[in-house]
């Protein structure tokens, strides 16, 4: 059966149909489920990768995601990208008393993800619906 990709304003706005009745749901493989099963309504072909689909709900104002990583078992090269959202990581500095700066870690300025130098590996997502702003 072939498949059909809808926009990114399609998978929006099933995923605010979908967190806004669930108000939580304890992992993205959980959550893909149930936006495909939204986007069918509208066409039967449509599907999402998990990627995909992670990187516009960890950016949407509606909701707040929650990263529970582990370490990671050696030094990660992070290439400054982030591995929830693909945005650029910014350092976390801090002055030392000499007067020079140390990096501690890094952070998503898009997302919710931080790690330290050795480097954390997203292992499970939790999205909690907050309300809109008006």
């Amino acid at each position: 059966m072939p498949y059909s990709i809808p926009s990114d304003e399609e998978i929006r706005d099933a995923l605010d149909i979908v967190i806004k009745r669930m108000k939580a749901v304890g992992s993205l493989r959980k959550l893909r489920e149930l936006v495909i099963r939204e986007l069918r309504i509208k066409d039967p072909s449509y599907t999402v990768g998990p990627s995909r689909l992670r990187e516009i709900a960890v950016t949407s104002p509606i909701m707040n995601t929650n990263i529970e990583a582990r370490q990671a078992s050696e030094r990660k090269d992070l290439k400054g990208k982030c591995p929830v959202c693909g945005e650029k990581l910014k350092r976390t500095k801090n002055e030392t008393i000499f007067g020079g700066t140390v990096t501690l870690g890094y952070t998503c300025s898009s997302c919710p993800y931080w790690t330290n130098l050795k480097g954390r590996v997203p292992t499970r997502y939790r999205f909690e619906y907050v309300k809109e702003h008006s």
